[in-house]
């Protein structure tokens, strides 16, 4: 069981480098684009009945975006002290303020590739290293079964 959740608190950084992040390079995002940002100070007062009291982050899927507010699907808002809650595509109205330091977050099929192979050769030389793949121990003096 132990070996089990190291397993799993080793892949969760690897899965999570299958996104890039980069800034969305426009004043509004566009439909469609999923973000993540930053909830400002007058974002936590603003929006805690909606998302919660000491949010510090949110990502979702635009739904629509103007100058004074933003609609998301939302995905995912994460709290003070590292907690983060899975949200089920909700929508959620944001008015412009509170939001912050937005960014596209993509998946990277390249880096995900490159994921995989980490992970399969790791596989594999832990196998070998273990003797679960590869020739066993023994003299290859063996007589032949009967």
């Amino acid at each position: 069981m132990r070996a089990l959740a190291v397993s799993a608190v080793l892949l969760v950084p690897l899965l999570a480098a299958c996104y890039m992040e980069q800034p969305i390079g426009m004043p509004t995002p566009a439909p469609d684009m999923r973000i993540v940002a930053q909830v400002t100070d007058t974002g936590r007062i603003a929006m805690a009945n909606a998302i919660g009291v000491g949010a510090t982050e949110v990502e979702g899927i635009v739904t629509g975006a103007d100058a004074s507010s933003w609609d998301l699907r939302m995905l995912r808002v994460s709290y003070r002290g590292g907690q983060a809650v899975q949200w089920n595509k909700e929508q959620i109205r944001f008015p412009r303020a509170a939001l912050t330091d937005a960014t596209e977050r993509r998946f990277s099929s390249k880096r995900s590739w490159l994921i995989a192979g980490l992970i399969t050769s790791t596989a594999f030389l832990a196998g070998r290293f273990l003797g679960v793949i590869g020739g066993g121990e023994g003299d290859g003096n063996n007589p032949p079964p009967h």
